[in-house]
């Protein structure tokens, strides 16, 4: 009996129809990286298992741990559920690198949740991550949020809003509603799903986390505190005789200013005391990138300063702040937008084989069309054009070239045109001397 195929719920196929908006993308962030100064890390699939818990509050459940030598608890596995984990500890591991020390890294990651495809959301995606690590210098924190933002521009997401939070505000809120310190953790995960459960929801989350039901009603009143990030006057009231909750609105105003200093358009920025972020090792400010034309979709880019984490493997603090952006979250987003753009093939052009006389100049042709930076297949077998336009077609290749030995003789070429489904005849010098602007 055969062996049926079949895929792991919440994992897929990436065909050449998703892989190559996909390398576009993936092209766009490394551009981005690099051009702020960011350079590239890897690190493995795998991690002791006592490396990556601790460090995520509920969602610690998600992680998938492995079988293998599961009998000893000092080298239990599990693949990785994040990037900024593995970062800590190859910090931890290679005191030898300068600091600041600007990473990025696109690699995949797993987590045990429930698939919500129409989400981007998946068991394995590919995560793409930039850090910052080594000082406390709110341009730290400016560069990203500018980084990002310039990055959704190029990627041509119109309206998308960076909502900016501090985590220090949020404790502020907690002791201003009278919830014990010791709930903050689960406060800001009962917060972080106010977009997906509503208020009601969140005031079930807050009494099932312990949560008493006045307390949860301030902590409500607290996050719906509008207000405004160039002039927070309104929460400054709110946090006098708490000099930490003051801080953090100093250090938000601060961040403001940066990121408009460093090119942010002011229409992206928005103060947003719902924002929690609800991993537990965030210390500082905090940001999330949304897009409300789309608002199904979630954040489609999230970080925030987190000093505490890499100390974790050292001993001492080593500061730093990241962010992770969502390839596929973005991906799906950018298809929704501008349905039935993706294509199958990189190809521009395919040079067909059908006439015996000109085999020989069409293998050439391909050959000179490739130095000259032409994506280009040559048909692999010689046989009638018919088949080979269909060839085309059915891949998506926009441009056939037709080598008649009547046309190659007089120094021509057969250019087909498969979207408008026509055919002119081309002096050959004309099409090498400009290939790119005539097969575009």
């Amino acid at each position: 009996m055969p062996i049926q195929p079949r895929l792991y719920n919440g994992t897929r196929d990436l065909l050449p129809a998703d892989m190559l908006p996909r390398e576009r993308v993936l092209a766009e962030f490394r551009r981005a990286f690099q051009l702020y100064g960011f350079a590239p890390v890897e690190t493995p699939a795998m991690e002791y298992l006592e490396i990556l818990t601790g460090k995520y509050g509920d969602d610690e459940q998600l992680i998938y741990r492995l079988d293998y030598r599961n009998d000893d608890p000092a080298r239990r596995l599990a693949l990785r559920y994040d990037l900024t984990v593995p970062l800590a500890r190859l910090v931890a591991l290679h005191p030898e690198l300068p600091l600041p020390f600007k990473r990025y890294q696109l690699q995949p990651v797993w987590r045990a949740d429930r698939p919500q495809p129409h989400q981007g959301r998946y068991r394995e995606f590919m995560q793409c991550d930039l850090d910052t690590v080594g000082t406390t210098s709110l341009s730290a924190e400016g560069e990203i949020v500018a980084l990002c933002a310039d990055l959704l521009g190029r990627l041509e997401l119109p309206g998308f809003v960076i909502r900016l939070n501090h985590r220090r505000l949020l404790r502020a809120g907690v002791e201003w509603a009278g919830v014990d310190p010791a709930l903050e953790s689960a406060v800001c995960g009962a917060v972080d799903k106010l977009d997906k459960v509503g208020r009601e929801g969140v005031l079930r989350e807050l009494g099932a986390r312990g949560v008493g039901e006045e307390e949860a009603g301030r902590v409500l009143d607290w996050i719906s505190l509008p207000v405004d990030a160039g002039d927070p006057s309104a929460l400054a009231q709110r946090l006098e005789g708490r000099a930490d909750g003051l801080l953090a609105l100093d250090e938000l105003r601060e961040l403001h200013a940066q990121a408009l200093a460093l090119g942010v358009p002011e229409r992206h920025l928005k103060l947003d005391l719902t924002l929690a972020r609800g991993l537990s090792y965030y210390t500082g400010p905090i940001f999330e990138t949304v897009f409300p034309a789309l608002p199904h979709m979630g954040s489609l880019m999230g970080g925030g300063r987190y000093d505490g984490l890499i100390g974790m493997f050292l001993g001492r603090e080593i500061p730093a702040v990241g962010a992770t952006l969502g390839l596929d979250r973005i991906l799906t987003a950018l298809a929704q937008l501008r349905p039935g753009e993706a294509a199958a093939t990189p190809t521009r052009v395919l040079v067909s084989r059908c006439f015996t006389e000109t085999e020989g100049e069409a293998q050439r042709l391909a050959g000179r069309l490739r130095g000259l930076g032409i994506p280009t297949e040559l048909a692999l077998e010689p046989g009638k054009l018919k088949k080979q336009l269909a060839y085309a077609a059915k891949k998506g290749i926009p441009w056939v070239l037709v080598l008649g030995p009547d046309e190659w003789a007089a120094g021509q070429v057969g250019l087909r045109d498969m979207r408008a489904g026509s055919q002119t005849a081309m002096p050959l010098t004309e099409l090498l001397a400009d290939p790119g602007r005539i097969l575009a």
